[in-house]
């Protein structure tokens, strides 16, 4: 693996450790708002549960990254494995879709953040 696709790799894993993060502060949010009585507790767990598919999916993406074949070797590739990857785990776990936004979104924002460093 060159030290570009290294570093892209690092990067990502820390934009997901961030996006997790946030997803933890909506339950926190949500945890409020019950509270406050703005929402009922059936809202309330059916969001947390799709927070909680949505933070599983994204781990499933850092265990696959850590897991990932040092033979990649361009940045394009890694994204595309990363893709194709999340892409199956989807149909295959039924995760939610929007995990897939969520994802691309980061790759796209380490992409951007790669690109000015040329």
């Amino acid at each position: 693996m060159e030290t570009k696709t290294k570093k892209y790799l690092s990067i990502l894993k820390i934009e997901l450790e961030d996006l997790i993060e946030d997803l933890e502060f909506g339950e926190a949010a949500l945890a409020r708002r019950l509270k406050e009585h703005e929402i009922t507790e059936y809202v309330f767990l059916e969001n947390v549960g799709l927070l909680k598919k949505e933070i599983l999916g994204i781990e499933r993406v850092k265990i696959m990254l850590n897991e990932s074949d040092k033979n990649i070797q361009s940045i394009e590739e890694l994204r595309n494995h990363v893709e194709a990857y999340f892409k199956d785990e989807i149909r295959s776990a039924g995760l939610p879709h929007v995990v897939f936004n969520l994802i691309s979104r980061k790759l796209d924002k380490v992409s951007r953040y790669m690109s000015l460093e040329e």
